[in-house]
Parts: C-alpha cells; sequence; structure tokens
C-alpha cells in the first residue's frame, strides 16, 4: 500500500543561516493490522539543508488537528505503533534546525482510513487520466451515506447502494456500489483531487488529471479514427467521437468488421412518463468499456433499468441534476449505474428505463469489445488524433484499463 503526497511545504523565512526547511512528500511504506493493534512505517525526502537538526512526526485523528507529536530524531522513516483499529488518522512531518528553535511548516497530509471501514475508489484513482462525462464510482460495505469532495469544495452525497457483486466475498451482500456523475470538463485541465467519505470518515484521497477540449460540452465535432496495433500487433480499433459521452467510444475492431450489423427497432414502446429523459445509453447509440447507464427523471421513488429482458435493476437515484430545474422544480433528479459493456458481448442490445414501474425509454444501442470481458495488460499506448475538434488542433488519447477505454490525456494545436 503506497499512498504518495508531493506538495512542497511552507518554509521558513528567518534571518537564521536556515531558510530552506521543506518537506516535499510523505508516503507509507508499510502498515500492517493485527490482534494486537496497528502499526504503520512512514518516510519522507531529506532536507538538504546543512544546518538540518531533525524531524517531528505529528499525527491524529482528524485533518491538522494534531494530537501526537514525536521527535524521531535526524531519520527519514519511522513506524508507529499502536494505533487504534477503529480510528482514522492523519499524518504530517516537519523538520527543524540543529538548536530546535526554527520548524518548518507542515507537509501535506498522510491518511490512513479506519482498519474497520472496507471501501475501495475506483475512479478516479491516484494518477489516473479523466476526460468528458464520467463517474467517481467505487463500494463501501454497510454504510449509509457515501461522500465526495473535490478540490476542497462541498462534499457530494453519491448515490450508494447499487449492487455490486463482486463484493459479496467481502461485505457480505452486494448492494455496496456509488457513485456520481460528473462533466470533467468542469474542473478544467489539470490535477484536482478527490476526498471520499463514508458516514463521515474519510476512505480515500487520490490526486488525478482531467484534460479539456477548451469547452464544457463540446458540441456539433465528429470523427472516426483507426487506431493501429491495438490490443495486440497487427490488430486495429476503431474509435468515435460521441458527444453525450464528451469523449471516443470504441466502434469497430478489425476482428469483427466483417460482422453483419442486425439491429432491430421495431418494438418501441410510446413515452409514458412526464419529464424523464435517458441519456446514456441512447438509441442508436455505440458503447464499450466502463460505462454508465445515466439520465433523470422528475418526482420518482425508484428508477430501473432492464438491459435484453433481464431482471430489472434499481439504480442509483437523486444525483445533483442543476440542468434539470426548470423541468423539475429541484435538482435532485439524476440517476446512473455502472456497466461494463463488454459482458454483453459484440452486436445489439436493449434496454429499458422505468420510473415507479412506469416505463419511459426502450433503446437499441450497439456494443463493441475486444473479445473479453475486461482486458489486462495491454499496453498504454498514445495515439494522436489529428484535425481534431477543428483543423490544426489534436488530441491524444491512450488506453486505460480501469476505464477499459481510452481517456484523453492532451489536447493541442499541431
Amino acid at each position: 500500500m503506497h499512498l504518495i503526497i508531493t506538495s512542497v511545504a511552507k518554509s521558513l523565512d528567518s534571518v537564521a543561516a536556515l531558510r530552506g526547511l521543506m518537506i516535499v512528500s510523505i508516503l507509507l511504506l508499510f502498515h500492517t493490522t493485527d490482534v494486537r493493534a496497528r502499526e504503520v512505517t512512514l518516510a519522507w525526502n531529506a532536507n538538504p539543508e546543512p544546518a538540518l537538526g531533525g524531524y517531528r512526526l505529528y499525527y491524529g485523528p482528524t485533518s491538522r488537528n494534531y494530537t501526537s507529536v514525536v521527535d524521531v530524531g535526524n531519520q527519514t522513516t519511522y513506524t508507529v505503533f499502536g494505533l487504534a483499529d477503529n480510528s482514522p488518522y492523519y499524518f504530517a512531518v516537519t523538520a527543524y534546525d540543529s538548536s530546535k528553535t526554527i520548524e518548518s511548516g507542515f507537509s501535506n497530509e498522510l491518511f490512513l482510513a479506519s482498519a474497520t471501514l472496507l471501501a475501495n475508489q475506483e475512479s478516479p484513482s491516484k494518477g489516473s487520466y479523466e476526460s468528458g462525462i464520467g463517474l467517481i464510482r467505487g463500494w463501501v460495505c454497510d454504510a449509509s451515506t457515501v461522500e465526495a469532495e473535490i478540490n476542497g469544495g462541498e462534499r457530494l452525497s453519491t448515490g450508494h447502494g447499487t449492487q455490486r457483486g463482486d463484493t459479496v466475498g467481502v461485505c457480505g451482500d452486494a448492494n455496496n456500489g456509488f457513485g456520481y456523475l460528473v462533466n470533467w470538463n468542469n474542473l478544467g485541465d489539470g490535477t484536482h483531487t478527490l476526498r471520499a467519505f463514508a458516514d463521515g470518515v474519510e476512505f480515500a484521497q487520490a490526486q488525478f488529471t482531467v484534460t479539456t477540449l477548451g469547452v464544457d460540452y463540446l458540441r456539433g465535432a465528429s470523427g472516426a479514427f483507426s487506431l493501429p496495433n491495438f490490443p495486440r500487433p497487427g490488430e486495429s480499433v476503431t474509435v468515435r467521437w460521441s458527444e453525450v459521452h464528451q469523449n471516443f467510444v470504441i466502434v469497430d475492431t478489425s476482428a469483427n468488421r466483417t460482422r453483419v450489423n442486425q439491429r432491430n427497432t421495431a418494438n418501441k414502446y410510446p413515452f409514458k412518463w412526464p419529464s424523464a429523459t435517458q441519456e446514456s445509453p441512447s438509441e442508436g447509440s455505440h458503447e464499450s468499456g466502463i460505462g454508465l447507464i445515466r439520465g433523470w427523471a422528475c418526482d420518482a421513488q425508484s428508477v430501473e433499468i432492464q438491459i435484453n429482458d433481464g431482471a430489472r435493476q434499481a439504480v442509483a437515484y437523486g444525483f445533483h441534476r442543476p440542468d434539470t430545474i426548470e423541468v423539475c422544480g429541484d435538482t435532485n433528479n439524476g440517476f446512473g449505474f455502472v456497466f461494463n459493456w463488454n459482458s454483453l458481448g459484440d452486436g445489439t442490445h436493449t434496454l429499458r428505463a422505468l420510473a415507479d414501474g412506469v416505463e419511459f425509454a426502450n433503446v437499441s444501442f450497439q456494443v463493441t469489445t475486444l473479445g473479453t470481458d475486461f482486458l489486462r495488460g495491454a499496453p498504454e499506448h498514445e495515439y494522436v488524433l489529428p484535425n481534431f475538434p477543428r483543423p490544426g488542433t489534436s488530441v491524444i488519447i491512450r488506453w486505460s484499463e480501469a476505464h477499459q477505454n481510452f481517456v484523453i490525456v492532451r489536447f493541442e494545436n499541431q
């Protein structure tokens, strides 16, 4: 388990010779939990100042409110013993001079969640790239609420309780998924920080990078590109811009280009819900990788989806959607459900959406896979897509295993 926070802490401005005390990173090297108590081993950058005397390690159960401090001397690793299993901890380090009269500001914090909290923040993750319309997602066992905070802003309540069959072995049940729909473009280009909380207890912190195409929502663009030698040498995939995803989706592979499109849209149902919209997938859309079934509905108690005449599945409902206030009179109308489109297989599929048992959408859509439910170990190739979204500019996309798709990592003039 490695948690690394890299940021320069405030340095001292003193008439003394020691002016540059600073800690540029603190990380967790080792973490154990046993019947006695937890212990953690931490490390930090050595300070280069010749007048350096040593370091102090601060920690406590709340951010920047440390209840314990240890003078660790002139060493850059230290093990803390006897931490309580049922408590989170925040750690920070300072440096001091040889007379112990001058001390630097705090380093950035390292957070260690409660050992009894079983949770996983899947996306965004540390160092990940995000673009277009995406989802803050993961799972938490036995929580009443899951919240997300971006760049120190307000905490956002996610939809928690979606079915995640892969968590049964850990949690004992399957209703542990959480998600929150977000347009990454709204954050702007650059590095951002996400913190995730379960019942008020932080369990994840991740820095990630967003790449936009210069606008919050790109309209009217189009383009398809062939990407050679992916996922293996001699093979290729074709990606196409999708406005509703604000991203590229895989629409074809060299393995299935002879496949006949047997899409059947004959069996349609009339629109029966006065104020609801199924946004993705939509009629005739292409879906690939890990995606999101999403939309909005006013004044419903529950929203369900049904794929290919399978069982109905309740989706997380109540996301903040400010764009629905004029129609609905409030903003808690969004719904979403994380889905691995690869699990359906190549070809045409049908989705029905229901609000309080009343169908409001029935759409046929196309799925393109890379021949497996979850492609592992594929190279993180980057591809330049020229003259997109307009002549003279280009985007660079990279394969992301977590998304099972390509994400935009750079946007530049040619």
